[in-house]
């Protein structure tokens, strides 16, 4: 009751208050206190003014610019075909190029990993930075089949013929079949051949980063890394700055050598190792048409090839040597070189002999390249002077090394480091197949060979550990006239990578045949604690693998006469 009688008062009190406004606005007046009319008119004309314009403007259709509008976000929506002159009027967008594998350094190693990559992966970006004018080439005909070359123009065309007549080129591919870039911004190119960037020098490795710094300061970023720098070759102590001495190792070198040698000088080769007891014959070959040439060989050793060789076969060497025209100086110490009169004075054994000569050539080997490795903070192997790598080649995440100047571990013969071609090729292939094939990544075990020819008459080929120091175990036969490096049949570690030059050629004669020599063909084998660590074929050809398979299987010493018929020594001695 009480709340039905609040809710009646409340109904009450509300109507009260909204009537007398309801009758207060029909009352009121909207003319001027001057004029007063009791006409609707001016009602309605002040209503006309206060309200028509909003009235107008929510009546009044939308603006044409707004339908522009509109019609300009649904245009996505039209057909497709009133699109396509559009489209195809479009720049295509230009395809993202991966980031690349960079191979530092141009020679073999690189150019062998170069390849394994693009096996694997054709479409993969691969630069190989080089700081010689010259795409990769090989260095072993620089001392051998060159200087035996009829063509007066060998040193400029590169072009010779190898022991058995097959004409080559010393590169490996005509240029044309490189990407040759002027700079690194040439990185971003899109290009399916190897890319080769030619006259750099890389002054930085970052690993964490994977960056390379060219000396003119610009940047590449890799996606993995190849070092492969090789070696520079090594000095004499206190060796003079003059162009009347070569260090041999390079294209340039031979060029420059090839100049001096047709202009009739006498000429100093120093050192007694594979280089300057090839280089020596070899130019002695050449001096052999010129009357007013003379090589000079020099060296402190009792004889070619002493740290190598056993002492009796190092003195048949040297013999040979000497027989093909090379005034051969053993134990002969050079204690300076000096620039006098247009001539170059070579003092000999504390003073007691001087030469006076046109040109030295210094070949003693060289220094691995290890600068860069070291200043990125890769671990050097101070006793063998090369970057330490795991089993996989790898020194660090994405950072490989190969050639001369890697330190590896060799399962058979423990860490190593080997400066040959054949060594070269491999773990540089090797290397570039880990960097492709990261799920399938394998340990380097192959067991390198080298070669070394004194002319197309003798030559020997060898496995594993070859050291004058070890023990030696020598079994020799008779030669005949098809036991050289010019009857040989040829074989491929020798030229790997190269490709022929059509034209039918008649082999290298072999002019002095070792038939009636005491040494015509050999083995001899290597051994430390008993077990066999190394073999030099001397003038036995084709049998590299089996030399390969007895290092590799740790034989015993006391196996080497039924190991023999292996190599069939005597088959052709009738």
């Amino acid at each position: 009751m009480l709340s039905a009688a609040i809710r009646g008062s409340l109904r009450r009190s509300t109507t009260a208050a909204v009537r007398p406004s309801l009758r207060t606005t029909a009352t009121r007046s909207y003319a001027s206190s001057a004029h007063q009319s009791s006409s609707a008119t001016p009602w309605a004309i002040g209503s006309l003014l206060v309200f028509g314009p909003l009235l107008f403007h929510l009546t009044s259709p939308p603006p044409k610019t707004k339908k522009h509008v509109e019609a300009a976000v649904q245009q996505p929506q039209q057909p497709t075909q009133q699109a396509q002159p559009e489209t195809a009027a479009a720049v295509p967008a230009k395809k993202k190029v991966q980031k690349p594998y960079v191979l530092i350094g141009a020679g073999t190693a690189s150019f062998a990993a170069a390849q394994a990559i693009k096996e694997k992966e054709p479409l993969a970006n691969v630069i190989i930075i080089g700081d010689e004018a010259y795409a990769p080439y090989m260095r072993p005909p620089l001392s051998k089949e060159i200087w035996f070359s009829d063509d007066e123009n060998v040193a400029n065309t590169l072009r010779f013929k190898d022991w058995q007549g097959t004409e080559r080129s010393v590169f490996y591919q005509d240029d044309s079949q490189y990407e040759i870039i002027e700079d690194a911004s040439g990185s971003d190119v899109e290009s399916e051949k190897i890319k080769l960037l030619l006259n750099k020098r890389v002054s930085k490795l970052n690993v964490e980063d994977h960056t390379v710094t060219l000396a003119d300061g610009s940047i590449l970023f890799y996606n993995k890394v190849l070092l492969a720098t090789g070696g520079s070759p090594k000095q004499l102590p206190a060796q003079p700055t003059s162009d009347k001495i070569t260090t041999f190792r390079t294209i340039a070198d031979l060029k420059n050598l090839d100049k001096i040698v047709q202009s009739g000088k006498r000429i100093a080769v120093v050192g007694g190792g594979f280089l300057g007891s090839e280089l020596a014959v070899a130019l002695a070959n050449r001096a052999a048409n010129k009357k007013d040439i003379e090589i000079t060989q020099i060296f402190p050793e009792e004889g070619n090839m002493a740290n190598v060789f056993p002492s009796y076969l190092t003195k048949w060497t040297t013999s040979r040597v000497r027989k093909l025209g090379v005034d051969v100086k053993t134990n002969s110490v050079i204690d300076s070189l000096q620039l006098k009169d247009d001539k170059v004075s070579v003092s000999l054994n504390a003073g007691a002999q001087e030469l006076q000569v046109d040109h030295v050539v210094v070949a003693i080997g060289i220094e691995p390249r290890v600068d860069l490795a070291r200043d990125a903070g890769l671990e050097i192997d101070e006793q063998r002077a090369g970057v330490m790598v795991n089993a996989e080649l790898e020194a660090r995440k994405d950072v490989y090394v190969a050639g001369d100047m890697v330190s590896f571990h060799d399962i058979q013969l423990g860490r190593r480091r080997i400066e040959h071609h054949d060594h070269a090729v491999l773990s540089g292939r090797h290397a570039g197949l880990n960097m492709v094939e990261a799920a399938r990544v394998k340990p380097y075990r192959h067991q390198s060979m080298f070669w070394s020819d004194l002319g197309p008459e003798v030559g020997y080929e060898a496995v594993g550990l070859i050291d004058s120091q070890l023990s030696t175990v020598s079994v020799w036969a008779k030669s005949t006239e098809q036991d050289t490096p010019a009857s040989a049949p040829q074989e491929p570690h020798r030229h790997q990578g190269t490709t022929p030059v059509p034209e039918a050629a008649a082999p290298t004669k072999a002019a002095q045949p070792l038939a009636s020599e005491k040494f015509g063909k050999g083995l001899v084998f290597y051994v430390r604690d008993r077990k066999i660590v190394g073999l030099v074929l001397f003038n036995v050809f084709g049998k590299v693998q089996e030399a390969r398979d007895i290092v590799d299987a740790g034989l015993t010493s006391d196996k080497i006469d039924g190991l023999l018929k292996k190599f069939d020594l005597h088959g052709d001695d009738h």
